[in-house]
Protein backbone atom coordinates (compact mmCIF):
# COMPACT_ATOMS: atom_id res chain seq x y z
CA UNK A 1 0.00 0.00 0.00
CA UNK A 2 2.86 2.37 0.65
CA UNK A 3 4.51 1.58 -2.56
CA UNK A 4 1.08 2.70 -4.04
CA UNK A 5 0.90 5.91 -2.67
CA UNK A 6 4.95 6.55 -3.09
CA UNK A 7 3.97 5.61 -6.99
CA UNK A 8 0.42 8.00 -7.07
CA UNK A 9 2.70 11.04 -5.38
CA UNK A 10 5.48 10.26 -8.55
CA UNK A 11 2.73 10.34 -11.20
CA UNK A 12 1.09 13.26 -9.88
CA UNK A 13 4.19 15.49 -9.93
CA UNK A 14 5.38 14.19 -13.57
CA UNK A 15 1.66 15.29 -14.61
CA UNK A 16 1.95 18.32 -12.86
CA UNK A 17 5.37 18.76 -14.44
CA UNK A 18 4.37 18.41 -18.28
CA UNK A 19 0.95 20.08 -17.72
CA UNK A 20 2.16 23.66 -16.11
CA UNK A 21 4.55 24.51 -19.19
CA UNK A 22 1.36 23.49 -21.71
CA UNK A 23 -1.01 26.02 -19.73
CA UNK A 24 1.55 28.56 -19.92
CA UNK A 25 2.39 28.07 -23.69
CA UNK A 26 -1.34 27.98 -24.55
CA UNK A 27 -1.97 31.47 -22.38
CA UNK A 28 0.98 32.83 -24.30
CA UNK A 29 -0.28 32.33 -27.84
CA UNK A 30 -3.57 33.38 -26.51
CA UNK A 31 -1.82 36.81 -25.39
CA UNK A 32 -0.36 37.07 -29.09
CA UNK A 33 -3.57 37.05 -31.06
CA UNK A 34 -4.62 40.78 -32.17
CA UNK A 35 -7.60 42.34 -30.43
CA UNK A 36 -9.18 42.07 -34.79
CA UNK A 37 -8.54 38.62 -34.34
CA UNK A 38 -10.23 38.20 -31.34
CA UNK A 39 -13.07 40.52 -31.82
CA UNK A 40 -13.95 38.89 -35.05
CA UNK A 41 -14.00 35.21 -33.16
CA UNK A 42 -16.62 36.25 -30.32
CA UNK A 43 -18.70 38.42 -33.72
CA UNK A 44 -19.05 34.76 -35.24
CA UNK A 45 -20.94 33.53 -32.31
CA UNK A 46 -23.34 36.24 -32.04
CA UNK A 47 -26.98 36.32 -33.51
CA UNK A 48 -27.18 37.99 -37.17
CA UNK A 49 -29.89 40.42 -35.35
CA UNK A 50 -27.61 41.29 -32.65
CA UNK A 51 -27.33 45.04 -33.13
CA UNK A 52 -24.03 45.53 -30.82
CA UNK A 53 -21.94 44.08 -34.06
CA UNK A 54 -23.28 46.87 -35.88
CA UNK A 55 -22.61 49.83 -33.35
CA UNK A 56 -18.93 48.16 -33.28
CA UNK A 57 -19.21 48.70 -36.97
CA UNK A 58 -20.33 52.46 -37.10
CA UNK A 59 -17.19 53.95 -36.48
CA UNK A 60 -15.12 52.17 -38.86
CA UNK A 61 -13.71 53.27 -41.74
CA UNK A 62 -15.44 50.77 -44.17
CA UNK A 63 -18.80 51.73 -43.10
CA UNK A 64 -19.23 55.14 -44.52
CA UNK A 65 -22.25 56.89 -42.92
CA UNK A 66 -22.84 58.82 -46.08
CA UNK A 67 -23.38 56.09 -48.32
CA UNK A 68 -24.81 53.16 -45.71
CA UNK A 69 -28.34 53.62 -44.20
CA UNK A 70 -27.18 51.38 -40.58
CA UNK A 71 -29.85 51.89 -37.80
CA UNK A 72 -27.43 55.00 -36.06
CA UNK A 73 -27.81 57.11 -39.48
CA UNK A 74 -31.77 56.04 -39.92
CA UNK A 75 -32.51 57.28 -36.31
CA UNK A 76 -30.08 60.09 -36.58
CA UNK A 77 -32.25 61.19 -40.34
CA UNK A 78 -35.64 59.82 -39.20
CA UNK A 79 -35.86 60.05 -35.26
CA UNK A 80 -37.07 63.52 -34.96
CA UNK A 81 -39.66 63.39 -38.06
CA UNK A 82 -42.94 62.49 -38.95
CA UNK A 83 -41.85 60.11 -41.55
CA UNK A 84 -41.13 56.67 -42.70
CA UNK A 85 -39.63 54.24 -45.09
CA UNK A 86 -41.27 51.53 -46.29
CA UNK A 87 -39.35 48.41 -47.12
CA UNK A 88 -40.16 44.72 -47.83
CA UNK A 89 -37.70 41.98 -48.16
CA UNK A 90 -38.01 38.26 -50.11
CA UNK A 91 -39.85 38.34 -52.47
CA UNK A 92 -41.22 38.99 -54.74
CA UNK A 93 -43.66 36.27 -54.77
CA UNK A 94 -46.94 35.96 -56.72
CA UNK A 95 -49.52 35.00 -54.66
CA UNK A 96 -48.61 38.75 -52.63
CA UNK A 97 -46.65 40.73 -54.14
CA UNK A 98 -49.20 41.97 -56.43
CA UNK A 99 -51.55 42.97 -53.84
CA UNK A 100 -49.28 44.84 -52.44
CA UNK A 101 -48.09 46.90 -55.41
CA UNK A 102 -51.90 47.00 -55.75
CA UNK A 103 -52.22 48.82 -52.45
CA UNK A 104 -49.79 50.90 -52.50
CA UNK A 105 -50.49 52.10 -56.20
CA UNK A 106 -54.34 53.04 -55.16
CA UNK A 107 -52.66 55.28 -51.77
CA UNK A 108 -49.67 57.07 -54.20
CA UNK A 109 -47.38 55.56 -52.00
CA UNK A 110 -43.44 54.03 -53.30
CA UNK A 111 -41.63 51.87 -51.40
CA UNK A 112 -38.21 49.51 -51.21
CA UNK A 113 -38.50 45.97 -52.35
CA UNK A 114 -35.47 44.23 -51.08
CA UNK A 115 -35.65 40.88 -53.76
CA UNK A 116 -33.91 37.50 -53.73
CA UNK A 117 -32.20 36.49 -56.98
CA UNK A 118 -33.98 33.12 -56.73
CA UNK A 119 -36.98 35.05 -56.69
CA UNK A 120 -36.32 37.64 -59.25
CA UNK A 121 -35.27 34.57 -61.51
CA UNK A 122 -38.51 32.60 -61.06
CA UNK A 123 -40.62 36.14 -61.60
CA UNK A 124 -38.92 38.52 -63.66
CA UNK A 125 -42.52 39.95 -64.77
CA UNK A 126 -42.53 40.98 -60.84
CA UNK A 127 -39.42 42.56 -60.78
CA UNK A 128 -40.26 44.63 -63.81
CA UNK A 129 -43.60 45.85 -62.62
CA UNK A 130 -42.19 46.67 -59.25
CA UNK A 131 -39.44 48.70 -61.02
CA UNK A 132 -42.37 50.13 -63.62
CA UNK A 133 -44.63 51.35 -61.07
CA UNK A 134 -41.89 54.04 -59.37
CA UNK A 135 -40.17 51.61 -56.65
CA UNK A 136 -36.79 50.95 -55.99
CA UNK A 137 -35.58 47.35 -56.57
CA UNK A 138 -33.22 46.27 -53.90
CA UNK A 139 -30.72 43.93 -53.48
CA UNK A 140 -31.79 41.33 -50.83
CA UNK A 141 -28.62 38.48 -51.91
CA UNK A 142 -29.52 35.45 -54.11
CA UNK A 143 -30.21 32.79 -51.46
CA UNK A 144 -30.98 34.64 -48.21
CA UNK A 145 -27.90 33.38 -46.60
CA UNK A 146 -25.92 34.92 -43.43
CA UNK A 147 -23.41 36.56 -45.16
CA UNK A 148 -20.97 37.19 -41.68
CA UNK A 149 -20.78 33.59 -42.47
CA UNK A 150 -19.51 33.33 -45.84
CA UNK A 151 -15.91 34.29 -47.55
CA UNK A 152 -15.24 36.92 -49.33
CA UNK A 153 -16.09 35.25 -52.86
CA UNK A 154 -19.20 33.97 -51.76
CA UNK A 155 -20.31 37.08 -50.81
CA UNK A 156 -19.78 39.01 -54.02
CA UNK A 157 -21.56 35.76 -55.74
CA UNK A 158 -24.64 36.55 -53.63
CA UNK A 159 -23.93 40.13 -54.25
CA UNK A 160 -23.15 40.47 -57.90
CA UNK A 161 -25.44 37.52 -58.99
CA UNK A 162 -28.68 38.99 -58.01
CA UNK A 163 -27.40 42.59 -59.25
CA UNK A 164 -26.93 41.01 -63.08
CA UNK A 165 -30.15 39.60 -62.90
CA UNK A 166 -31.98 42.35 -61.71
CA UNK A 167 -29.80 44.85 -64.22
CA UNK A 168 -31.33 42.36 -66.73
CA UNK A 169 -34.36 42.66 -66.07
CA UNK A 170 -35.16 46.75 -65.48
CA UNK A 171 -32.24 48.19 -67.05
CA UNK A 172 -30.28 49.72 -63.79
CA UNK A 173 -28.45 48.17 -61.70
CA UNK A 174 -29.51 48.07 -57.83
CA UNK A 175 -27.87 50.42 -55.85
CA UNK A 176 -29.19 49.33 -52.55
CA UNK A 177 -28.57 46.02 -50.63
CA UNK A 178 -29.96 44.93 -47.12
CA UNK A 179 -27.84 41.86 -45.94
CA UNK A 180 -30.07 39.04 -44.84
CA UNK A 181 -30.78 39.21 -41.14
CA UNK A 182 -29.07 42.62 -41.14
CA UNK A 183 -25.88 40.24 -40.41
CA UNK A 184 -22.63 42.59 -41.12
CA UNK A 185 -19.06 42.16 -40.20
CA UNK A 186 -15.73 44.00 -41.89
CA UNK A 187 -15.44 41.58 -44.57
CA UNK A 188 -19.44 42.02 -45.93
CA UNK A 189 -19.17 46.04 -45.56
CA UNK A 190 -16.33 45.51 -47.89
CA UNK A 191 -18.01 43.64 -50.18
CA UNK A 192 -21.00 45.78 -50.31
CA UNK A 193 -18.41 48.75 -50.73
CA UNK A 194 -16.76 47.22 -53.70
CA UNK A 195 -19.84 46.31 -55.39
CA UNK A 196 -20.37 50.11 -55.21
CA UNK A 197 -23.69 49.48 -53.21
CA UNK A 198 -25.07 51.32 -50.16
CA UNK A 199 -26.33 49.27 -46.96
CA UNK A 200 -29.61 49.95 -45.72
CA UNK A 201 -31.03 48.41 -42.41
CA UNK A 202 -34.46 49.03 -40.65
CA UNK A 203 -35.38 50.58 -37.50
CA UNK A 204 -39.26 49.19 -36.73
CA UNK A 205 -39.71 45.44 -37.34
CA UNK A 206 -43.00 44.26 -37.96
CA UNK A 207 -42.10 41.20 -36.84
CA UNK A 208 -44.81 39.84 -39.79
CA UNK A 209 -42.51 36.94 -40.19
CA UNK A 210 -42.87 36.05 -37.10
CA UNK A 211 -46.69 36.64 -36.11
CA UNK A 212 -48.29 36.35 -39.18
CA UNK A 213 -51.20 38.03 -38.03
CA UNK A 214 -52.25 42.08 -39.44
CA UNK A 215 -53.73 42.98 -36.06
CA UNK A 216 -49.38 42.22 -34.45
CA UNK A 217 -48.33 44.06 -37.09
CA UNK A 218 -50.57 46.95 -36.75
CA UNK A 219 -49.49 46.90 -33.30
CA UNK A 220 -46.03 46.93 -33.70
CA UNK A 221 -46.09 49.82 -36.00
CA UNK A 222 -47.88 51.74 -33.51
CA UNK A 223 -45.41 50.52 -30.74
CA UNK A 224 -42.47 51.15 -32.34
CA UNK A 225 -43.08 54.54 -33.99
CA UNK A 226 -45.00 55.93 -30.38
CA UNK A 227 -48.23 56.89 -32.47
CA UNK A 228 -50.29 55.98 -28.95
CA UNK A 229 -48.02 57.30 -26.84
CA UNK A 230 -48.13 60.83 -28.73
CA UNK A 231 -44.75 61.54 -28.68
CA UNK A 232 -44.64 61.27 -32.70
CA UNK A 233 -41.02 59.10 -33.66
CA UNK A 234 -39.99 58.12 -37.45
CA UNK A 235 -37.95 55.16 -38.84
CA UNK A 236 -37.49 52.83 -41.58
CA UNK A 237 -40.22 50.19 -41.08
CA UNK A 238 -39.44 46.26 -42.36
CA UNK A 239 -41.98 44.21 -43.68
CA UNK A 240 -42.09 40.63 -46.09
CA UNK A 241 -44.38 41.44 -49.15
CA UNK A 242 -44.89 37.55 -48.94
CA UNK A 243 -47.37 36.34 -46.49
CA UNK A 244 -51.32 37.42 -46.67
CA UNK A 245 -50.99 38.41 -43.67
CA UNK A 246 -48.68 41.38 -44.35
CA UNK A 247 -51.00 42.00 -46.82
CA UNK A 248 -53.79 42.75 -44.95
CA UNK A 249 -51.79 44.78 -42.73
CA UNK A 250 -50.78 47.43 -45.41
CA UNK A 251 -54.09 49.13 -45.59
CA UNK A 252 -54.20 49.42 -41.52
CA UNK A 253 -50.86 50.35 -41.24
CA UNK A 254 -51.44 53.32 -43.65
CA UNK A 255 -54.56 54.45 -42.70
CA UNK A 256 -52.50 54.87 -38.94
CA UNK A 257 -49.86 56.64 -40.95
CA UNK A 258 -52.10 59.16 -42.49
CA UNK A 259 -54.24 59.78 -39.71
CA UNK A 260 -51.31 60.71 -37.63
CA UNK A 261 -49.62 62.94 -40.68
CA UNK A 262 -46.43 60.72 -40.98
CA UNK A 263 -45.46 61.47 -44.32
CA UNK A 264 -43.25 58.43 -46.34
CA UNK A 265 -39.72 59.00 -47.53
CA UNK A 266 -37.44 57.94 -50.11
CA UNK A 267 -34.18 56.02 -49.07
CA UNK A 268 -32.74 58.12 -51.07
CA UNK A 269 -33.85 61.39 -49.88
CA UNK A 270 -34.02 60.57 -45.74
CA UNK A 271 -32.43 63.75 -44.97
CA UNK A 272 -34.55 66.27 -47.58
CA UNK A 273 -37.72 68.03 -46.59
CA UNK A 274 -41.03 67.44 -47.54
CA UNK A 275 -41.02 68.66 -50.75
CA UNK A 276 -39.05 65.22 -51.77
CA UNK A 277 -41.93 63.51 -50.48
CA UNK A 278 -42.62 60.21 -52.90
CA UNK A 279 -46.41 60.73 -52.58
CA UNK A 280 -48.02 62.61 -55.43
CA UNK A 281 -50.63 63.91 -52.08
CA UNK A 282 -51.59 62.38 -48.57
CA UNK A 283 -51.89 58.82 -48.38
CA UNK A 284 -55.78 58.04 -48.80
CA UNK A 285 -57.62 57.11 -45.84
CA UNK A 286 -59.32 53.80 -46.42
CA UNK A 287 -61.68 52.47 -44.33
CA UNK A 288 -62.06 49.18 -46.20
CA UNK A 289 -59.22 46.99 -46.43
CA UNK A 290 -58.17 45.18 -49.52
CA UNK A 291 -59.50 41.54 -49.48
CA UNK A 292 -57.12 38.98 -50.32
CA UNK A 293 -58.51 36.32 -52.90
CA UNK A 294 -54.99 34.91 -54.72
CA UNK A 295 -55.37 31.30 -56.90
CA UNK A 296 -53.27 28.61 -55.35
CA UNK A 297 -53.18 26.68 -58.47
CA UNK A 298 -50.46 29.84 -59.80
CA UNK A 299 -47.82 28.11 -57.70
CA UNK A 300 -48.10 25.10 -58.94
CA UNK A 301 -46.86 23.57 -55.88
CA UNK A 302 -49.42 20.41 -54.52
CA UNK A 303 -48.69 21.28 -50.98
CA UNK A 304 -49.55 25.22 -51.09
CA UNK A 305 -52.42 24.04 -53.41
CA UNK A 306 -54.20 22.00 -51.01
CA UNK A 307 -53.66 24.68 -47.90
CA UNK A 308 -54.89 27.71 -49.45
CA UNK A 309 -57.69 26.67 -51.95
CA UNK A 310 -60.88 27.08 -50.75
CA UNK A 311 -62.67 24.10 -49.43
CA UNK A 312 -66.37 24.10 -50.77
CA UNK A 313 -68.92 24.98 -48.20
CA UNK A 314 -71.57 22.57 -46.86
CA UNK A 315 -75.04 23.02 -47.25
CA UNK A 316 -76.93 23.86 -43.77
CA UNK A 317 -79.52 21.05 -43.22
CA UNK A 318 -81.64 20.96 -40.20
CA UNK A 319 -80.71 17.12 -39.88
CA UNK A 320 -76.93 18.63 -39.77
CA UNK A 321 -77.88 21.14 -37.47
CA UNK A 322 -78.95 18.94 -35.00
CA UNK A 323 -76.43 16.73 -35.45
CA UNK A 324 -73.65 19.32 -35.04
CA UNK A 325 -75.80 20.54 -31.63
CA UNK A 326 -75.35 16.99 -30.30
CA UNK A 327 -71.62 16.76 -30.71
CA UNK A 328 -71.65 20.43 -29.13
CA UNK A 329 -70.38 21.61 -32.96
CA UNK A 330 -73.10 24.00 -33.79
CA UNK A 331 -71.62 27.02 -34.54
CA UNK A 332 -67.83 25.43 -36.21
CA UNK A 333 -70.65 23.93 -38.09
CA UNK A 334 -72.58 26.99 -38.99
CA UNK A 335 -69.42 28.90 -39.85
CA UNK A 336 -68.39 26.13 -42.18
CA UNK A 337 -71.30 26.29 -44.14
CA UNK A 338 -73.25 28.66 -46.22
Amino acid sequence: MRNFKINLKTILTVCMALTIPTILSAATSFASVSPIETKSAVSNTESPSDTNMEENLINSDQLCIDTNLGRSRLKELLLEKRAVALTFDDGPHPLTTPYILDILKKRHVKATFFVLGLQAKKYPELIKRIHDEGHIVGNHTYSHKNLSKLKTAAIKNEIENTNKLIEKITGEKPKYIRPPYGAINKTVISAIKDAGMSMVLWTVDTRDWHSKNEKSVLKEVDRQLHISKGDYIGGAILMHDIYPSTVRSLDPVLDKLAANEYKVYSINNLGNSESDFWSVKTPIICKKPISLHANPEISKNPLMISLLKEKPKEKVTQLGMLKARKEGNLLIYLAMSN
